[in-house]
């Protein structure tokens, strides 16, 4: 009996690696996860400015008026020291692990549904429809913390003066309820799937371009360039619904009567039509696109990490 399981191994190799080799459920999540903390650990204060330039505008009186990445940069280090710039890093990282992590997973699991081959060799559209899926699904976990993020990431504190985490969840489901924290779930679950539409299809769709036989250090490359590729892409699709999430859950910081940005907003419209059109008639169409360099500048270095850092825990 030994001899013939070695003989069929030999016979069939393929088939031997890939079962012995198969990552277990969780894999994709802890990959994710791993790469998602690396990737906010760097990129956590491109999310603080394109938080604040998503509430500049004509007429907003506690909006900053930054005239670009770098002005916000040195404006926010200058003003709130150099932890402004990692303001709402904790329920930040709370978000990121959960968001990418179920992000792969839900993918993962809906592509399987949608396309019997290998995921990589995925049509273009059988992996925009798994990704859109994926994004509405995590989008309906992290809402809540989403608020908290942007409640965070849009005080104006330096030092110990700014509010902390659990102070902030405490104001807001006390003036709100429970629902205050799922203020802008419509813009956000539009905003995900929009993300991942592209998030997923750019990835392997630029990875198909990969030739054969390449090497380690080869499929790496190929693993950071489709990973920036996927990141501008999705940027791109979802800025407009960003915006528009950002100003709806920023209203639930009003619960704070130090929160600047939380009172005036809390005083316009609130539903995503009505934001949407708000924003374009002061702002134009550009208005939709706010925050939008900031948001490139962090998604395609930061997907390029993601991609390349998931890739290679999942060959472990």
């Amino acid at each position: 009996r030994r001899g013939q399981c070695l003989s069929l191994r030999c016979r069939h190799p393929r088939i031997s690696m890939a079962t012995s080799r198969r990552p277990p459920a969780y894999a994709s999540f802890v990959a994710a996860g791993v790469a998602a903390t690396a990737e906010l650990m760097v990129m956590q204060p491109l999310d603080v400015v394109k938080t604040r330039m998503h509430l500049q505008g004509d007429g907003i009186k506690s909006g900053d008026n930054f005239q670009g990445t770098l002005a916000a940069m040195r404006g926010i280090r200058q003003a709130e020291g150099m932890a402004g710039l990692w303001r709402g890093f904790v329920p930040g990282l709370c978000v990121v692990i959960p968001r990418r992590g179920f992000k792969f997973v839900f993918y993962d699991a809906f592509i399987k549904l949608l396309w019997k081959g290998e995921k990589q060799k995925a049509p273009f559209q059988h992996s925009l429809v798994a990704g859109g899926l994926a994004g509405a699904s995590e989008a309906c976990i992290i809402t809540p913390l989403e608020c908290l993020k942007i409640g965070m990431q849009s005080e104006k504190a330096a030092g110990s003066s700014a509010t902390g985490m659990a102070s902030f969840a405490r104001a807001m489901v006390r003036s709100g309820g429970v629902g205050s924290l799922y203020a802008g779930l419509g813009a956000t679950v539009a905003k995900h799937t929009a993300h991942s539409c592209f998030y997923f299809a750019a990835f392997h769709e630029t990875k198909k371009f990969a030739p054969k036989g390449t090497s380690r250090f080869q499929q790496i490359c190929w693993d950071l360039l489709s990973g920036f590729v996927a990141g501008c892409a999705a940027a791109t699709a979802n800025n407009p619904f960003d915006v528009v999430k950002t100003r709806q859950q920023v209203v639930a910081a009003s619960a704070l009567s130090s929160h600047a940005a939380g009172q005036e907003f809390a005083c316009g419209p609130t539903s995503v039509a009505s934001v949407a059109m708000e924003l374009v008639r002061r702002d134009g169409w550009a208005g939709l696109y706010k925050g939008y360099i900031a948001k490139v500048a962090r998604l395609g270095p930061g997907s390029a990490l993601i991609f390349c850092t998931y890739e290679q825990v999942m060959s472990l």
